[in-house]
C-alpha cells in the first residue's frame, strides 16, 4: 500500500492501538483488556474486530519484507536477542498498521465515507489475486479465508479513501518564498563584543570561513536553511540577504548571529521543500479530525492471543506480496471519484 495512504501517511497518524505493560491505549488512554473476547480475535476498535488470521498474514508479510538488512538475515539470527528484537519490532508495526486502518474505518462510517461500487469490485479482484498468491500451507497456517483477505482490502481502501476526504480541501499553492531554501555560513556567538569582534575581521576583510574558524560557538558554520529553522530576528536578516554579502550581528535571545549568503535561493530542494509543506498541511488537517476522534473510541485487545502469537512459528513461510497486490489495484488517484478506476485496467 502506497505510504501516501493510510498505510503511512506514518506522519499523519498517531498510534490508535499500542501494546503498554499490562493493558493498551487509545490516544493515550488506558482501556479495559477485554477477557471475553474469543481465540481468533487479537483487538476491537468501536466493535470491529481484527482476526488472529489477518494477523498472521500482515506478520508474515512484514517479517519477509524487512527480514533482511544489508544481506543479514534478523529473523533466523544466530545472536537470540536480534531475532527476538526484530520479533518484536514486526509485532509493533503490524498491530499498529492494522489498528490504524481500523479505527479510520470506524471514522469513516461516521463521516459516512464509502467504497463505490467500482471500488468494491477492485478490492474483490485484489483479494482474489492476494489468495491465489499464497500457498496451500500458508492458508492452512494462517486459518485464512478469501473472503477475509477481500475484508482487510476492503479496510485499508475505505482508509485511504477517508485520508484522501479528509485532505482534500488542502491548499496546494505554495510560493517559492515560503518554501525557499538557502545556503548560509554562520557565526554564532553568546558575547556581545566577540560579535563585534568578528563583525569587525569580517569588515578588514577577513575571509568569513577564517572568521567563523576564530569565534563561531555553534557545532556547524555552513547551514542549509528554511523558514522557521532560525529565530526569527535571525530569519528576517538572512532571508533578505544577497548571495556574496555578510550581515551586522543579529542580537535574538539565544545570542549574536552573523550569516553570510552563498546562494539565497537553492531551486531544487525550494522545489522538494514545497511538498513538505503541502504534506505537512494535509498531516494537520487529518490531524485536527482524526485525534479527536481517537481520543474517544473504545478498544479491547486480547493481550493473551497476542502475547502467545509467535514470529518464530510463522517463519518458515514466505509471502511477501500484500502490499504490492494493493498497488496493483490502487493508487492515490483512485480516490478522485471522477477519475475512479474502470473495471478493466485491472487487468
Amino acid at each position: 500500500m502506497k505510504r501516501k495512504g493510510c498505510r503511512l501517511a506514518a506522519a499523519v497518524l498517531a498510534v490508535s492501538l499500542a501494546v503498554v505493560s499490562g493493558g493498551c491505549q487509545v490516544g493515550g488512554e488506558k482501556v479495559t483488556i477485554s477477557r471475553g473476547m474469543s481465540e481468533n480475535e487479537v483487538f476491537l476498535i468501536s466493535g470491529k474486530s481484527c482476526k488472529l488470521s489477518v494477523m498472521k498474514l500482515l506478520l508474515v508479510n512484514n517479517m519477509n519484507l524487512y527480514g533482511e538488512s544489508y544481506g543479514i538475515s534478523l529473523l533466523k539470527n544466530e545472536d537470540l536477542k536480534v531475532q527476538k528484537k526484530f520479533g518484536q519490532y514486526i509485532k509493533k508495526i503490524c498491530i499498529d498498521e492494522a489498528a490504524k486502518v481500523y479505527t479510520m474505518d470506524a471514522l469513516a462510517d461516521e463521516k459516512g465515507v464509502t467504497l463505490t461500487d467500482e471500488q468494491k469490485e477492485l478490492v474483490q479482484w485484489a483479494g482474489e489475486d492476494c489468495y491465489k498468491n499464497l500457498s496451500e500451507a500458508e492458508i492452512s497456517a494462517f486459518e485464512l479465508s478469501q473472503d477475509e483477505i477481500v475484508d482487510i482490502y476492503g479496510k485499508y481502501a475505505l482508509a485511504d479513501k477517508l485520508y484522501a476526504t479528509l485532505i482534500s480541501d488542502v491548499n496546494q499553492e505554495v510560493s517559492d518564498d515560503e518554501a525557499r531554501v538557502m545556503e548560509i555560513r554562520q557565526i554564532f556567538v553568546h558575547d556581545g563584543d566577540q560579535a563585534q569582534q568578528a563583525y569587525s575581521d569580517l569588515q578588514n576583510d577577513t575571509e568569513f570561513s577564517t572568521v567563523a574558524a576564530n569565534y563561531n560557538e555553534a557545532d556547524e558554520i555552513s547551514l542549509t536553511v528554511e523558514r522557521g529553522m532560525l529565530p526569527a530576528e535571525a530569519e528576517a536578516v538572512a532571508f533578505a540577504m544577497e548571495n556574496g554579502t555578510f550581515s551586522e550581528p543579529v542580537q535574538t535571545a539565544d545570542g549574536y548571529y552573523i550569516f553570510y549568503c552563498d546562494n539565497k535561493y537553492d531551486e531544487e530542494l525550494t522545489q522538494q521543500h514545497k511538498q513538505d509543506i503541502i504534506e505537512q498541511r494535509r498531516q494537520e488537517a487529518f490531524d485536527a479530525q482524526y485525534d479527536p476522534f481517537v481520543a474517544q473510541t473504545v478498544s479491547k485487545l486480547n493481550e493473551k492471543v497476542w502475547k502467545n502469537l509467535s514470529i518464530q512459528d510463522l517463519e518458515q513461510y514466505s509471502f511477501a506480496q500484500f502490499y504490492e497486490i494493493y498497488d496493483k489495484y490502487f493508487s492515490e488517484e483512485s480516490w478522485v471519484e471522477e477519475s475512479a478506476p474502470q473495471s478493466d485496467t485491472a487487468n
